[in-house]
């Protein structure tokens, strides 16, 4: 996610067409080079908890539970999979309707995410774990924390936030009309034009790298159109900012930067160097008591992919903070 545009403006196509475009973060310009896409590792176990399915790796302490991103599943986390593995016992969520899984009958997705989160924890006797999501995944993340702080150790949103960056110049209302009209279309789409809304999202958002863009693409697309509706809805309209004092574990913020989408040439709500960006991050994160945001040059939104050795040293510096 990034910097929003900077007025207010009434909720129309064109509002929706740059929701549609923001969904996760943003991006233009040239791609840099990047490591293919991670294959799976192997599993030590597959279950479900309620509505979340769940893959576990390794046996360390403490667990490391991954939430993807909207659409994703566990494949995004895959190289981080492999070298966490060895440390932690991990714990790859796929939400309902994402990566090919059975939507969720329920309405209310944020709430069933959150007990079935605890039901998660309390099955499987996990203590103190630390919470990794990504985009969607991050915001659940910090909703946790701010639920859940004496159950959790840290928290770490990769490109996630208490609200999203368009929707902060945003009445309540607004947000709700905006993101009822950007659903529509997300949730009504054939699967030919998401396969090419998901190419072109990739290629000019999610990835520096030309060669994740078609295998990532084609994952995404295996998501059911209405439930990644239905998830944008809960997410585009939430605003965690109110709560965040309640969390009273560490939050890592991991914040991708690729400066040449930050060009004069560039939409004006692009157009931030990375202190800028990251100053715009820390106050969107200001209420939390224990947060620190670390920028990961050269990487769109899916910086796990982009930049992999940067990403992993980020993570293991604030987990090694927190012994």
């Amino acid at each position: 996610m990034r910097p929003p545009v900077a007025r207010r403006s009434a909720v129309s196509v064109s509002t929706c067409a740059f929701i549609l475009a923001f969904i996760s973060s943003f991006a233009h310009g040239s791609p840099a080079s990047a490591a293919p896409l991670a294959p799976a590792p192997a599993m030590a176990e597959s279950f479900d908890v309620g509505t979340l399915h769940v893959d576990r790796y390794g046996s360390g302490k403490p667990a490391l539970i991954l939430i993807p991103g909207l659409g994703s599943g566990p494949w995004s986390w895959y190289g981080t999979i492999a070298h966490f593995e060895p440390q932690y016992t991990i714990y790859a969520l796929t939400l309902p309707g994402f990566d090919g899984r059975p939507a969720a009958t329920k309405t209310r997705l944020f709430a069933t995410f959150a007990n079935d989160f605890n039901a998660l924890l309390d099955q499987h006797k996990i203590e103190g774990p630390i919470v990794m999501g990504h985009s969607l995944g991050g915001t659940l993340a910090i909703m946790l924390g701010e639920q859940e702080s004496n159950r959790l150790k840290a928290i770490i949103a990769v490109d996630g936030l208490p609200i999203l960056p368009p929707a902060v110049s945003m009445s309540p209302d607004e947000r709700k009309t905006a993101a009822a009209q950007a659903a529509g279309a997300i949730a009504n789409a054939d699967p030919a034009s998401e396969l090419a809304y998901d190419q072109q999202y990739m290629s000019t958002t999610g990835t520096t790298d030309p060669a994740l863009v078609d295998p990532t693409a084609k994952l995404e697309a295996t998501s059911d159109p209405k439930a990644v509706a239905a998830w944008f809805v809960e997410d585009y309209t939430a605003d965690l900012r109110p709560d965040l004092s309640k969390i009273t574990i560490p939050l890592l913020e991991i914040m991708p930067y690729y400066a040449p989408d930050h060009t004069q040439s560039a939409p004006k709500y692009l157009q931030y160097t990375q202190p800028q960006s990251v100053a715009f991050y820390q106050s969107l994160l200001a209420g939390a008591p224990h947060v620190q945001v670390v920028a990961i040059p050269d990487a769109r939104h899916f910086a796990m992919l982009d930049q992999p050795a940067a990403f992993y040293a980020a993570v293991e510096k604030f987990i090694a903070s927190l012994k």
